[in-house]
């Protein structure tokens, strides 16, 4: 890791942590948008240098953008996958009380036949790769991420 990289990462962490203090003041609601990008039965996961646990591709609305924009940006800021609003499947909002705000987590799905390359820039993202969601949930991920896979795989028991 360069020292550039390192410096950045650490800005990210205090900007989080700034960010954290200001939610817990102000109490907002928020709006983001998460990807599930699933192959042969397995989902990506990622994990952010400013955060303990892992998550999905995922960021908050710009003032404007819709869901379905913020999910196809994020997908190609964080892991570099290219797609078209099209190829993205929504499948619902999760509402979460988490770290001071309340969280409207809008989720969308991309079904991939090939597993698509992956690139992190290793200072937002340090980390991705493809796990069974069993897999995903035991390393620990965020509570919108462990809602959705928890309902992910009471959707595949059926």
């Amino acid at each position: 890791m360069s020292a550039v990289d390192a410096t950045i990462r650490g800005a990210m962490r205090v900007a989080y942590r700034l960010q954290l203090a200001w939610w817990f003041v102000r109490r907002p609601t928020i709006q983001g948008a998460y990807v599930a990008v699933w192959h042969e039965g397995r989902v990506l996961v990622i994990r952010n240098s400013y955060r303990r646990r892992d998550s999905m591709p995922a960021g908050g609305l710009h003032r404007g953008e819709t869901p379905r924009g913020a999910a196809v940006r994020e997908l190609g800021e964080e892991v570099g996958i290219a797609a078209s609003p099209e190829q993205l499947a929504y499948h619902g909002e999760i509402l979460t009380e988490s770290q001071y705000a309340k969280d409207h987590a809008h989720f969308f799905e991309l079904h991939c036949d090939e597993e698509p390359p992956v690139a992190v820039d290793r200072r937002e993202v340090v980390w991705a790769g493809f796990l069974a969601p069993e897999d995903a949930l035991a390393r620990g991920v965020v509570r919108s991420v462990r809602i959705y896979l928890e309902d992910a795989l009471s959707r595949t028991s059926r």
